[in-house]
């Protein structure tokens, strides 16, 4: 589990510190202020080999990714000291290094000597055509992540991922078990032929005299059976969500988290989510309250003169936040 994440002249922070992350972790703060920047430190920090995905992960995709994207992952200003991204997975410290310059021998001197450079991840991209890799071989998969994608599932890739979770042993049986934790009258999910011009729908047992079609149940339960299907389907260790509540009302938020916090303490995994909405960390409040292990963090970011900044809120201070004592936007 990723439990510090630490950066140095990444994007737009000059420098930034995060200690104490939870086991779901939810990221709240107001219009840049760094959200979406954290959400790319904590996959590159995951998957440093995977450093090619990044544009159009978690923003819209412009142009040639060298001169739109990779130039100004390091920040601006920076050019001369370059810049670093550190992780602590559990015992595992997993450094990455950042520069403009395109030959290994013009990479700061500091940076060369650096007491676990030898161990780390080197990246490094001119401004005009195209990112180089030093260290590839190293380049490996930390910790098996998961990107959530803020629109709803069509129905035909959603098919597919509950059929994978399906076959994988006892999916079926978790994803049913985590469900009825939000909705207890479900007892079955089910792929339904259907007619031969409709093709495959899904389909639940919720009690009344036939299945149901997943669309005449809620939202949270359409939302939290897209997520159940991709971690049970491909088992991730990390999951990052942008903008958790997007197209989900209010109404629905606890039981998405009350599923959430389900998942994370039985699958083992990891949760970064972002949110603009208040009733949304209301909601996951109170999802984890209601649970024995509170397990809720709450990074909060926020602008200072030198650029975005963050802590890690604990349940006191979330509580407080929540009261109105401390003001989270």
């Amino acid at each position: 589990m990723l439990t510090e994440l630490e950066l140095n002249n990444f994007r737009g922070f000059r420098s930034l510190k995060l200690t104490g992350l939870k086991r779901v972790n939810l990221i709240v703060g107001s219009n840049n202020s760094g959200k979406t920047s954290l959400l790319e430190a904590l996959f590159l920090a995951a998957n440093p080999g995977r450093i090619n995905e990044l544009p159009g992960l978690f923003r819209p995709y412009q142009g040639d990714a060298a001169l739109r994207y990779y130039r100004w992952l390091l920040r601006d200003g920076a050019s001369e000291t370059g810049g670093n991204l550190a992780a602590q997975f559990d015992s595992r410290l997993l450094p990455l290094f950042f520069t403009r310059s395109r030959e290994i021998s013009l990479v700061p001197t500091a940076l060369r000597q650096a007491e676990f450079f030898s161990n780390a991840h080197l990246y490094a991209w001119g401004t005009v055509q195209h990112v180089n890799e030093f260290n590839s071989r190293r380049a490996v998969e930390v910790t098996k992540t998961k990107v959530i994608p803020v629109s709803y599932r069509d129905s035909g890739s959603l098919i597919s991922l509950v059929g994978k979770a399906n076959r994988k042993q006892s999916g079926e049986e978790t994803m049913q078990r985590l469900l009825a934790k939000v909705d207890p009258r479900i007892k079955k999910v089910r792929i339904d032929p259907g007619e031969e011009q409709e093709g495959n729908q899904i389909i639940l047992d919720v009690g009344l005299s036939e299945l149901i079609p997943l669309s005449q149940i809620g939202q949270g339960v359409f939302r939290l059976l897209t997520i159940l299907a991709e971690v049970i389907g491909d088992q991730p260790e990390l999951i990052l969500v942008d903008e958790i509540e997007n197209g989900l009302h209010h109404s629905a938020m606890q039981d998405v988290w009350t599923g959430l916090a389900e998942v994370a303490a039985t699958l083992g995994v990891q949760i970064f989510a972002t949110t603009h909405s208040h009733e949304c960390l209301e909601a996951a409040h109170a999802a984890f309250a209601a649970r024995s292990d509170y397990g809720l963090g709450v990074i909060q970011m926020f602008r200072t003169e030198t650029g975005p900044q963050g802590r890690v809120l604990d349940r006191p201070l979330i509580e407080a936040a929540l009261k109105g004592e401390i003001d989270l936007r």
